[in-house]
């Protein structure tokens, strides 16, 4: 049975799901292993950061108690109080103000709210408005005692997705779960960063493919360069050569769990349903995964 040891003033575990590449099956670990973990008893709250693509509800029915906007401050310029100096132009390190005319005009996507230009305007014709970006959904999750999934859905046309994530990150950390499971966008980007940054540990869905071997070297890259705890789950195991097993030794990262090549998870996964539900000879490569986390994590607030 895995518990939460509450010290350290009860901050919840905060376990970062995430992959180089899309596909490698991070969200079928992601959603199974919430799953199992609240089956033990703890308080699990899953966060769906994957907010260009969110998918964590189609496996899980939400009961919706809170929806909420997410908007980040935009540059605007009052065109007939700016004299067109430069000013605001130069100190953005984004490239989001241009002097066209008699006056500066800001690229809303470029901006990114740090108030510089507004500091430096002499003739105080900068100003900030909120700019919604997209939306934040949270409640538990139906049929599944202790579970809650927070999910952040980043508006059409909007690129902002940091934004969005960090909200989804506070939300999840408001509900006061035991386990805090995040369900990373995929690569290395901002939005990756945005995801893993502070977790307990930061374990890395891969395949044994040459992309997937690729792309690992990569998110190993980003969890040192983020002193990150790191583990990884080799998914799909016996379809491809790649040496995954050489790459992690070279990196001193573990690999604590197998999931082998099943045609079965496949047909449960486009069903929307879950291997811990439909396949549990399959799903116990899972509960050992958790056992593990103790011996990983700086913290080792997770404990047998």
């Amino acid at each position: 049975m895995i518990h939460a040891d509450k010290a350290g003033g009860g901050a919840p575990y905060v376990l970062a799901i995430a992959s180089g590449k899309g596909g490698t099956g991070k969200t079928l670990v992601a959603t199974n292993a919430a799953v199992l973990a609240a089956a033990t008893g703890l308080r699990v709250v899953l966060a769906d950061c994957d907010v260009e693509a969110p998918n964590d509800h189609l496996f899980l029915r939400c009961v919706t108690e809170s929806a909420s906007p997410v908007a980040v401050p935009v540059a605007e310029v009052d065109p007939s109080a700016c004299s067109a100096c430069g000013r605001c132009r130069d100190v953005c390190a984004y490239g989001a103000v241009r002097i066209l005319g008699a006056s500066a005009i800001v690229f809303d996507e470029l901006c990114k709210g740090c108030g510089l230009c507004v500091d430096v305007c002499p003739e105080h014709a900068v100003l900030e408005a909120p700019r919604r970006v997209g939306e934040v959904v949270s409640g538990p999750v139906e049929g599944r005692p202790g579970l809650s999934l927070v999910t952040g859905r980043l508006d059409v046309g909007q690129v902002k997705s940091p934004s969005i994530i960090r909200s989804v990150r506070a939300a999840a950390a408001a509900l006061a779960g035991d386990l805090v499971v995040l369900d990373a966008p995929p690569g290395v980007a901002c939005s990756a960063v945005a995801a893993v940054r502070g977790s307990d540990l930061l374990l890395l869905v891969t395949e044994p493919t040459v992309f997937g071997l690729h792309d690992l070297e990569l998110s190993l890259r980003l969890g040192r360069d983020l002193d990150l705890p790191m583990a990884v789950v080799l998914n799909r195991e016996g379809t491809g050569e790649a040496d995954i097993e050489g790459l992690c030794r070279s990196w001193g990262v573990p690999i604590v769990a197998r999931i082998p090549f099943d045609r079965r998870i496949a047909q449960v996964y486009a069903r929307g349903d879950l291997v811990a539900d439909e396949l549990p000879e399959l799903a116990q490569v899972l509960p050992e995964l958790l056992e593990v986390l103790p011996g990983i994590s700086r913290r080792g607030v997770m404990s047998l």
